[in-house]
């Protein structure tokens, strides 16, 4: 509990103070994550295409390092937690930390939206692993970096220990010798400290120079080796049948396996997580992270309009995720091919074209040896990443992984973690909740073959009608199934507005509950339902009767909802058990200057 509230406050008061809205937060749960816990994100960002530039570095030109200053605590952060942990780590690594300056990152970020300072960059670079040595030394062949230029701290640190700092602050820019005098005056009125550290050289040689010696002279073309060419047997683990998880037995009591369902870390509730993280900053989000009149349904997608400077655009940004790490542990080849799939098929419930879908994929595994077993969870997931990406022809641009996840003899379930990003209008985006009583319910089933695997080829071509289907506006609220199939989806549309919904008592109830990766559930008005271009099954009707209705069993949208958001109100909690004292009000005199002439 101190981990997860403490990443949850850290994480919030960073992105808070930069002024950076937080469209969807979710936390993963799996018993095997106790070996270490598992963080990622990713944030969408847009500007004008004539401000960007991708040019060489040349010759003669200067790198600015600007923003926080160089200190000891960022000695070894990203580095570091890639060793090997044990029971002693936290007494050898715990300051491996570096202290965050969120209003510094904030004047960097206003300093590069500013167009006259953005067209002057040749090229940059962020200083996250490595510091100087890696954020300076990509950006050219060639280069000298004088390390006694690098603002620091405090006195005392080494060569060393100023190469491989690290910071989220600070970032290296390759700026014209004819324009640096510019550039460090816009700096100058961010209040941002910029110094010139280094210089492109003719020469491809990264050389730092520190106290008057040179400490570091190594050829680009060794570092371009990546260093010794290296191969691994891999053993590939076949995945066991008998515990197949879309193979689904009897379900005996559809009742209490529904509010089972609702209990389970990976579907309850995490309001109270979500309520630290502020989704409204620069007034540009389109979904909420709960919608409805009752702010209940969890939406699955965050979507954003493109902060454009002037004027108004309907232009939003869409980005979603898709990972089980259940269905991974079974299988990490399938894991990772559900996981794409999984993160498409929200962004087409949420209203998107699935055809303009980019991905970048992260990646955590347990630590890799001589072993070839252990090299058969990221062998099978990666295989089953790029099978998703053949299928689909989507391409993934960009990734980070860690292959640390190993404390003593535990291991984290293998992890292959699919973002989606997309563009679209806003007027086609759908929300999660149910709309009106009297409106149909269909499901929209995502073929799989005898292994298991998706049927891409019909899959698209479903995910394609559905996208006319919306712009048409024949479906008004949609959400992708995952593990907890149909189940899940309905209870969570129905909470949104305290509308229930009638489930037809020949939907089987095996179905009811299987996982459902790549379905959609959705809402349709009755008159529409015989004009939809996709291929569906009506499996119910939304009512207003506030209960969820299956063959034999009811339950209570309110027992439902209480059973729902139990699980972590512990953890994060969504009311306070405080009480506020009320306050009297004031009584003006009447006809006083501040008397607005309106009584109660």
């Amino acid at each position: 509990k101190k981990i997860v509230t403490g990443a949850a406050r850290g994480y919030s008061s960073y992105g808070n103070q930069i002024g950076l809205a937080t469209g969807y937060v979710k936390e993963i749960y799996h018993p095997d994550y106790v070996a270490k816990r598992m963080e990622i994100g990713a944030v969408m960002g847009a500007a004008p295409r004539k401000d960007v530039k991708r040019l060489n570095s040349d010759p003669g030109d200067i790198i600015i390092l600007l923003g926080g200053r160089t200190g000891r605590d960022g000695c070894g952060g990203a580095t570091g937690s890639s060793k090997v942990h044990t029971t002693t780590s936290i007494d050898t690594c715990g300051a491996e930390v570096q202290k965050g300056n969120a209003p510094t990152e904030r004047k960097i970020q206003r300093l590069f939206r500013r167009p006259e300072v953005s067209r002057l960059i040749k090229k940059c670079n962020d200083f996250g692993a490595g510091g100087v040595s890696v954020a300076i030394g990509e950006l050219a062949s060639g280069l000298t970096i004088d390390l006694d230029l690098v603002p620091k701290k405090y006195a005392g640190l080494d060569g060393t220990e100023i190469a491989i700092s690290e910071s989220q602050e600070r970032m290296a820019v390759v700026i014209d010798p004819k324009d640096v005098k510019e550039f460090l005056a816009y700096a100058a009125e961010e209040n941002l400290e910029a110094v010139e550290v280094a210089k492109v050289e003719e020469n491809p040689r990264l050389v730092m120079n520190w106290r008057g010696k040179t400490i570091v002279d190594i050829s680009r073309a060794f570092l371009d080796t990546n260093g010794a060419h290296q191969e691994a047997n891999v053993s590939v683990e076949i995945p066991d049948e008998k515990a197949n998880p879309f193979v689904q037995g009897d379900i005996e009591d559809v009742r209490g396996k529904w509010l089972d369902t609702l209990k389970d870390l990976n579907v309850c509730s995490q309001k109270g997580l979500v309520e630290m993280f502020d989704s409204s900053i620069g007034a540009g989000s389109v979904l909420m992270p709960y919608g409805g009149k009752y702010q209940r349904s969890e939406t699955q997608v965050m979507v954003a309009k493109v902060p454009v400077l002037h004027g108004k655009t309907d232009a939003v940004t869409m980005m979603s995720y898709g990972y089980d790490p259940y269905l991974s542990s079974w299988s990490p080849y399938h894991g990772a091919i559900y996981a794409v799939l999984s993160s498409v098929a929200k962004i087409v419930a949420g209203g998107g074209d699935y055809k303009k879908i980019h991905f970048t994929f992260q990646e955590y595994f347990r630590r890799m040896s001589e072993d070839p077993g252990r090299w058969s969870q990221p062998f099978a997931a990666l295989l089953g990443a790029y099978d998703a990406q053949l299928g689909f022809g989507l391409g993934s641009i960009g990734g980070k992984d860690s292959m640390s996840g190993t404390f003593n003899d535990i291991d984290v379930p293998p992890t292959l973690v699919s973002f989606a990003v997309d563009v679209a209008n806003a007027s086609h985006i759908l929300s999660p909740e149910f709309k009106k009583p009297g409106n149909k319910i269909i499901l929209l089933r995502a073929k799989r073959n005898e292994y298991d695997l998706p049927d891409y080829e019909y899959i698209k071509d479903q995910y394609a009608k559905f996208f006319e289907d919306v712009k048409s506006g024949r479906i008004v609220s949609a959400y992708a199934t995952e593990r907890s199939g149909v189940a899940e989806a309905i209870a969570k549309m129905s909470f949104g507005n305290m509308l229930g919904a009638k489930i037809e008592h020949n939907f089987d109830p095996r179905d009811f509950f299987a996982p459902g990766y790549g379905n959609i559930v959705a809402e349709v008005p009755g008159e529409y339902v015989g004009q939809l271009a996709i291929t569906y099954t009506v499996i119910g009707e939304v009512t207003d009767d506030a209960k969820l209705s299956y063959s034999n069993t009811e339950i209570s949208l309110d027992e439902a909802l209480k059973v729902w958001e139990a699980p972590l109100e512990g953890v994060f909690p969504t009311t306070t058990q405080e009480s506020v004292p009320s306050l009297p009000r004031p009584s003006p005199a009447r006809g006083s200057p501040r008397d607005c002439g309106v009584y109660p």
